[in-house]
């Protein structure tokens, strides 16, 4: 029943996955769900797990949402974050002392490509799976996490760190993998590389892309234009659709909608300021 109502009223298909029954699933990952409650009445729910609330959501008649989030935070006076806040309400918590850490949004777009992608001259692209010595591709994920916004709010991870997400990636999406990393053939140094393929967990059946990055010096070039074209081509033949995560403020969001990207609702994740 919760979950039945956390899919109606939430009004965040903040992950673009459109299937009722997936989003059904998805709201079943955990049993920590949790009515909101006023005289007696059932106003809204939300999913609180140790010191974090996700997706509240609230029940028709009822609709004052600044209310619900002040009957929610005095009844959970240890909540330090909240997830997967919709734009209506970041204000809202910014006035009951939280702060944006970060905006996010998911880009979807349909597989294929109006003509075929063509390699820019003087580089090359390679198959990249799990077999490939990750520690030659650890660079260019860091300096593809230098500049912009990422790097403001994430900062550059370690070695370890890069090592490990990338391993991740490419074993999430073996069962279809569809990761490639383009070279200078000049002096073989690799310049980019896009981390994507399709899950055997991916609702739908969709394409996905995990990561997408080219070395400072060699940006605006077409490289990045480039990966995203092959995978949208390459995934032509097994889906319908490819989607990513971006930073709201990351500029590589005009080259996605270039794309032909096009972005899902804005969400927020928010930590609650320290008190002094």
């Amino acid at each position: 029943m919760f979950a039945v109502h956390q899919v109606i009223y939430s009004n965040s298909d903040i992950e673009m996955w459109y299937d009722w029954n997936t989003r059904l699933e998805d709201t079943k990952f955990t049993d920590q769900c949790f009515w909101i409650m006023c005289d007696d009445n059932r106003i809204g729910g939300v999913i609180k797990i140790n010191d974090t609330l996700m997706f509240p959501f609230i029940i028709p008649p009822f609709s004052d949402r600044q209310l619900m989030w002040r009957i929610l935070l005095n009844c959970c006076e240890d909540i330090r974050n909240v997830n997967g806040v919709l734009q209506d309400d970041v204000n809202i918590l910014l006035s009951l002392g939280f702060k944006v850490n970060v905006i996010r949004q998911v880009m979807c777009c349909p597989t294929g490509v109006s003509k075929k992608s063509v390699t820019p001259k003087g580089l090359s692209f390679y198959y990249l799976d799990d077999s490939f010595e990750i520690t030659k591709i650890k660079d260019v994920m860091k300096e593809g996490y230098r500049e912009g916004i990422d790097y403001e709010i994430f900062g550059v991870p370690n070695d370890e760190k890069i090592m490990e997400d990338i391993s991740y990636l490419l074993q999430v999406y073996k069962q279809r993998n569809l990761s490639i990393y383009v070279v200078n053939e000049q002096n073989q140094e690799i310049v980019g590389l896009c981390i994507a393929g399709i899950s055997d967990k991916m609702p739908l059946g969709f394409a996905e892309i995990g990561e997408l990055c080219v070395v400072p010096h060699y940006r605006n070039k077409g490289i990045a234009e480039f990966m995203l074209n092959h995978i949208k081509e390459a995934a032509n033949t097994h889906t319908e659709l490819v989607k990513l995560c971006v930073t709201v403020g990351n500029y590589a969001e005009i080259l996605y909608k270039k794309a032909g990207f096009q972005a899902g609702p804005r969400f927020a994740r928010m930590t609650k300021r320290s008190m002094w």
